[in-house]
This record gives C-alpha cells, structure tokens and sequence, in this order.
C-alpha cells in the first residue's frame, strides 16, 4: 500500500541537486511520485521510509524523516 511520506531535506544546493534527488526516486518502481524542493521532499511510495533515505543519503545528500 502506497504511503505519502515527507522528508526533510539538506546538502542541495542548486537545481541540479533538486533534479538529481527527484530522478533517482522516480526511477524506483516503488515510487509513484516524487515532488522535490531544496529543503524537502514529499513521495508517495511502498518502499519503507529508511530505504529512501538511503538512497538519497547515497546519492550524497541528507533526508529526515518528519514526524
């Protein structure tokens, strides 16, 4: 079941750094959307909220779950 998740954000600097965190999350077939802001991030997804920040956090930014 899909979950809207918010994320705080840090470590993006520029567009490119929005674009990139809004690509990579996109290309996971359990995401169906992702909308990406320098400071955060709301997804709608399966994927449990750890294995977004993950990926983000391997990409070289920084996510926190909000609360």
């Amino acid at each position: 079941m899909s979950r809207t998740l918010q994320f705080t954000l840090s470590g993006l600097s520029c567009n490119h750094c929005v674009s990139q965190v809004k690509k990579i999350l996109e290309q996971r077939s359990d995401v169906t959307s992702a909308q990406v802001k320098m400071d955060h991030a709301t997804v709608v997804s399966t994927a449990a909220p750890e294995v977004l920040i993950d990926v983000i956090s391997d990409e070289g930014y920084h996510a926190h779950l909000d609360d």
